[in-house]
């Protein structure tokens, strides 16, 4: 399990986003055109425009995860004054060994609540790191959208809905894209 959370350790998630955490499912997370996503490596802003497909294994059927999606570095990485930028939240993902959810709105309804839809990446100053966590929930979720996208506490969120601690992780990196690169 070292091996798995050595990366999130390395990128600073560990530490400035999640405490320390043993992983206890596997989730995948995946953008159109199969670009899987792998801890450390980066993406265009235009590749991830679109919502995610994820995928939990190894998941008690029995059990409800919610999923978040922030970015640490808003608005750059040097001064992250809006600290965290939130990009998504589903919760009551069921934990079945076939779960996944994201590819289209349909999907989602089925298996999870978009408590918080999806906004894409769009750095504007250095390189962004945008995390996914998986929470594994005590109970199903009766929560409020939080307020704003800005400011936003992945720690505090867990904390204040009764979350264990996170039984997956993973982060991509992004910078802006300059127009040339869109072509």
């Amino acid at each position: 399990m070292a091996r798995i959370v050595e990366p999130l350790v390395v990128g600073r998630v560990i530490g400035e986003v999640l405490d320390s955490f043993n992983p206890s499912v596997k989730m995948a997370v995946t953008y159109s055109g199969n670009k899987m996503v792998y801890n450390g490596h980066e993406f265009y802003p235009s590749a991830v425009i679109s919502r995610p497909r994820v995928e939990i294994q190894g998941a008690d059927m029995r059990s409800f995860f919610t999923l978040v999606m922030t970015d640490p570095d808003a608005p750059g990485p040097s001064d992250p004054h809006l600290r965290e930028h939130l990009h998504w939240i589903v919760t009551d993902i069921p934990g079945t060994t076939d779960a996944s959810f994201g590819s289209k709105i349909h999907a989602l309804m089925i298996t999870g609540r978009e408590l918080v839809s999806y906004e894409n990446p769009v750095p504007n100053i250095g390189i962004h790191r945008f995390v996914f966590v998986l929470f594994k929930q005590k109970r199903r979720l009766s929560v409020a959208a939080p307020s704003a996208r800005d400011h936003f506490s992945t720690r505090q969120f867990a904390e204040d809905n009764e979350l264990d601690l996170p039984v997956a992780a993973v982060y991509f990196n992004a910078q802006r894209e300059t127009a040339a690169r869109r072509r």
